[in-house]
């Protein structure tokens, strides 16, 4: 895979009220870079201590010609040094797998390209003889493929090397899920893939989205529903990141420095890894000076609503609703409404869990499991049985369903954690809510799970109001927080 969004292994990284204020970085990341009005690719005003190996960052100027260009900057001997330095505390994997610094593969020879020279034939090369080799015959300097390698797998200082991470070292030809394709799999082929695709993805004349000189609106992540920022990019270099890992970091995501951050489908960490590993190993990338505090492009274009009636600053659940369209969870109405403020009904609700589980196989029973609830009165009858089936609802005791029915907050605790597969159940001793006790509710323990995993911190007053009915707009943000988390 050429981009990440999910933080890289070891130390490096490639779930209103409470729970509001964590998650600002999600909910408000585009209204915060708004409000930015310093460019990134001029120096920052902030007087703040930037976060280590982010001084410095421009998004529109990641790495500069002569830095990414220079593929005599390490020698073999050097590389294989750096690896051994690095990658002191590796040990075999358990797959038998070698880290990088006991490598020894063979490669082939290859002829010259329009990008790269020849390289010859080698046996039993080093890992930094197979770098120096592509460094110098695609003219790739050798420090930007050892932060690539700890960027997309975390193969400069793992400790537990395995033979997927190998394979897959550059994410050359790696999509996500479906592992490589096995003619660009292995550590050599994915060093020399990589150095020739970075030189042709900075060539203007090959016409790829990004290009130097060019402003382009660039996604803060894959989801079109987060944005996008407004970039112009400084030089080849800098547009040869972009078309190999094609996100800009949101302003949250800088901030956040190596970390994660938390419940954020919206943060990319790819281009903000290479830079902040550059910087840490070997010096800024583009030259600027590492006490400037970082600034993320500013927001250039408002993300797309996902439903007429759900637009960017129209609902505080706005990334949520947005999430619940993309994932394939929430179809809306046929006029293009989602009706935020509508109460969820309960065939509507047990909907939503089936597709979240991934829609999966199930042929719905001859007879139905509720009275009330037929093939032929249900337009959900598959999913309501599934649900049955499968223990997240059981019904009432006089063998109704009430498909049609709001969902009470407290029920829908309850749906939550058996779709959550119903982990272990506690009964505090106190209460997180004012109005929530063991004898005023048959659900108190899943209420206090719900707000035990994040799912729900209920009202600013303490109280968590269990029997209010659950609008369409609120079971989308705890659906995304079950799923998310």
């Amino acid at each position: 895979m050429h981009f990440s969004r999910v933080p890289a292994p070891s130390t490096p990284s490639h779930r209103v009220s409470l729970l509001l204020l964590r998650r600002l970085g999600l909910l408000t990341v585009a209204a915060l870079l708004m409000l930015t009005t310093v460019l990134a690719t001029g120096p920052s005003a902030e007087a703040r201590t930037p976060p280590a190996g982010l001084g410095g960052f421009q998004a529109g100027n990641l790495i500069t010609d002569a830095q990414m260009f220079d593929g005599g900057a390490m020698s073999a001997a050097e590389v294989d040094a750096f690896l051994d330095r690095m990658g002191s505390s590796c040990r075999v994997g358990a797959d038998g797998t070698a880290c990088l610094k006991d490598l020894s593969v063979s490669t082939p020879q290859r002829q010259a390209t329009a990008y790269c020279a020849a390289i010859p034939a080698r046996t039993a090369a080093s890992a930094g003889t197979v770098i120096a080799d592509v460094s110098a015959a695609c003219d790739i300097n050798p420090q930007v493929f050892l932060v690539m390698l700890q960027k997309e797998q975390g193969l400069i200082i793992t400790t537990t090397p395995t033979r997927k991470k190998l394979d897959e070292a550059l994410g050359f030809r790696c999509p996500d899920f479906l592992g490589c394709d096995p003619a660009h799999a292995g550590f050599a082929q994915q060093v020399y893939n990589a150095g020739s695709r970075l030189q042709e993805y900075g060539d203007p004349a090959k016409r790829f989205t990004y290009r130097a000189g060019g402003t382009y609106q660039i996604q803060y992540s894959p989801y079109a529903f987060c944005g996008s920022a407004t970039v112009k990019i400084a030089n080849r270099a800098t547009a040869a990141l972009y078309n190999y890992t094609p996100f800009t970091p949101t302003q949250t995501t800088l901030d956040a420095g190596s970390a994660a951050v938390a419940d954020d489908v919206c943060a990319t960490y790819g281009n903000r890894n290479f830079f902040r590993l550059h910087s840490q190993w070997f010096g800024t990338p583009n030259g600027a000076s590492a006490s400037t505090y970082p600034v993320a492009a500013p927001l250039g274009k408002a993300p797309t609503a996902p439903f007429v009636d759900v637009t960017y600053g129209s609902s505080i659940f706005f990334t949520e609703i947005a999430w619940m369209k993309h994932q394939g969870l929430a179809d809306g109405w046929a006029d293009g409404t989602y009706r935020p403020l509508q109460p969820i009904a309960r065939d509507a609700m047990v909907a939503f869990l089936y597709r979240s589980a991934g829609s999966p196989q199930f042929t719905p029973p001859a007879v139905s499991p509720f009275s009330d609830v037929t093939a032929q009165n249900s337009i959900f009858y598959k999913e309501i049985t599934w649900a049955h089936a499968q223990g997240i609802t059981t019904g009432w005791e006089d063998g109704t369903f009430r498909p049609l029915e709001n969902v009470h907050r407290d029920a829908m605790a309850a749906f939550l954690h058996r779709a959550a597969g119903s982990p272990p159940l506690s009964t505090p001793s106190r209460s997180p809510f004012t109005d929530v006790t063991v004898q005023n509710s048959i659900f108190y323990q899943e209420i206090a799970w719900a707000r035990d995993a994040g799912i729900t911190t209920g009202w600013a007053d303490g109280t968590y109001r269990p029997l209010a009915d659950i609008n369409r707009d609120a079971i989308a943000a705890f659906i995304y927080r079950l799923e998310v988390d």
